[in-house]
């Protein structure tokens, strides 16, 4: 009984320090109230198809004349248009950037995913809910929707996080984009990112004395057999283990990361003018890890920015430390990043 008491303490600080995964649905997601209108601007519904299922985003407008248009990708799970997710997970990352775009002259769509916002699980089965591939149809389904909508041949893509991989990864598909924001994004294949939080979490158990050294050596070798297991097509060998389960190591989930694991981005084929980020105060992606993926990018016109004091979600935190919990509280948007976002979109939309 004992050992059970400690895992779970364990589960609960790893639920806030693991925040890039898992994407893809949740079998319990339920459909949650997205509206967003900070000020007198409205944003107009849409809704489109892709794969059987309607997804339902919002078309924002942009304030003046209009320069370009955007496409909003938002990070892992299900997340909605604004960027949040049930359960009081609220940094409106999305919706800040629609409306800091407004103000530049650049319309932009962002999307409830599935599992989220009015889309909810749409036309899935929750025992078998989409893979990650699904997750870049139904993204080019929406760049499809947003060149009608404006004229526009050749949008922006904005991916938050996870969003940024399936950025490149409509990019490696040819899909017809223009100007490309890699916000926060995973820097190296799904499986090593999740594994390298896991293992940080493992690592701050042992140091706060809520895991011994052996309780987490034990979880780093089921860890690393289910990845491996993951990569090989193989069945999970610990479908019903109590800590992987927790950050969406299941079997319904399997598609979904062998799929976004297969994604290298460090092979990523993004050559358009690139807008790069990562933040000294972001738990989950490492600026050495971003710095990685800029090298990769050698000939492409990028602005690499490193944001000194910028959640994961891109909040406000100032002289505050980083602590994972930081997607609960309402931050403003990242001062720093409005600062990048602006010089960048003034430089590739003119």
């Amino acid at each position: 009984m004992p050992h059970m008491m400690q895992t779970r303490r364990v589960l609960a600080g790893m639920s806030a320090a693991v925040l890039v995964l898992v994407g893809g649905a949740s079998a319990n997601a339920a459909p949650i109230n997205v509206p967003w209108s900070p000020d007198d601007r409205q944003d107009t519904e849409v809704q489109f198809e892709s794969g059987g299922t309607t997804f339902y985003g919002s078309f924002r407008s942009p304030i003046g004349a209009t320069r370009g248009a955007a496409l909003l990708l938002p990070g892992s799970g299900p997340t909605d248009r604004n960027g949040n997710q049930a359960g009081g997970i609220t940094p409106n990352t999305l919706a800040y950037i629609a409306d800091a775009l407004a103000d530049t002259g650049i319309a932009t769509l962002r999307f409830d995913k599935t599992g989220s916002g009015r889309t909810g699980l749409g036309g899935f089965d929750p025992a078998d809910l989409p893979g990650f591939v699904d997750q870049v149809d139904a993204a080019e389904a929406a760049l499809t929707v947003l060149q009608e909508r404006t004229g526009i041949d050749g949008p922006a893509v904005l991916g938050h996080s996870e969003g940024a991989l399936t950025t490149m990864s409509l990019i490696e598909r040819g899909a017809s984009t223009g100007p490309v924001g890699l916000l926060e994004p995973p820097a190296i294949r799904y499986l090593d990112l999740l594994s390298a939080q896991v293992n940080a979490s493992f690592d701050r158990g042992i140091e706060s004395g809520q895991l011994t050294a052996e309780e987490a050596d034990g979880n780093r070798a089921r860890l690393s057999e289910t990845v491996a297991a993951l990569r090989g097509g193989q069945a999970l060998p610990y479908p019903e283990d109590p800590v992987l389960t927790s950050i969406g190591l299941s079997a319904v989930n399997a598609k979904f990361l062998a799929e976004a694991d297969a994604v290298n981005p460090v092979a990523s084929a993004v050559r358009s003018d690139v807008l790069l980020t990562c933040s000294a105060k972001d738990l989950n992606i490492s600026c050495a890890q971003t710095d990685g993926l800029f090298e990769t990018l050698d000939g492409a016109d990028v602005d690499y920015v490193r944001l000194a004091n910028a959640s994961h979600t891109l909040g406000e935190l100032g002289p505050l430390p980083a602590t994972g919990l930081d997607i609960y509280v309402p931050l403003p948007l990242s001062s720093e990043f409005r600062g990048a976002l602006d010089a960048w979109t003034d430089r590739v939309f003119g």
